[in-house]
């Protein structure tokens, strides 16, 4: 039996269908870091970053110690706030849309990593609604992960990680 070689258009057949089923990447990636303290350290550190307006103005919608999840959340973003956090992409027409409000969503989950430390996990969920006169429409937008280390920061990992 004689083997041949693929024809040129059997290969571009085979990559044409390889990326009409690409998987897209998430959207919400998180950002994953080893803090060097304990768990309930960590947890404390976080709950308070939410809790205090002088260090952000999210507001706590959940902080369970048994799962060692927080759940946060800040709307009404400012213009320069929300271009240093998010990235929103949209179609052509919606190009010449204004920002009127930004929601970011920001959920915790922290793992023992060893003793004296944590691993902390920071996903932030951005969305943008944007309108132009009587029409809005609400995007989906991907971080920038500017938020995500500035609380991984105030949770006391090494900056630049």
């Amino acid at each position: 039996m004689k083997l041949r070689a693929p024809s040129i258009i059997t290969l571009l057949l085979l990559f044409t269908l390889a990326t009409a089923f690409a998987v897209e990447t998430p959207r919400i990636v998180p950002r994953v870091q080893e803090v060097p303290k304990s768990e309930r350290e960590v947890f404390a550190s976080i709950k308070h970053f939410f809790t205090d307006s002088t260090l952000s103005n999210f507001q706590l919608v959940s902080a369970d110690e048994h799962t060692h999840t927080i759940v946060a959340k800040q709307t009404a973003l400012d213009d320069l706030t929300w271009s240093n956090w998010a990235f929103c992409e949209t179609g052509p027409v919606q190009m010449i849309y204004k920002l009127e409000d930004g929601t970011a969503v920001v959920t915790v989950k922290l793992d023992k990593a060893t003793p004296h430390s944590t691993l902390a996990s920071v996903s932030a969920d951005f969305q943008g609604r944007y309108a132009l006169g009587g029409n809005q429409n609400t995007v989906a937008c991907k971080s920038k992960f500017a938020l995500e280390d500035q609380i991984l920061a105030a949770a006391g990992a090494a900056p630049g990680k």
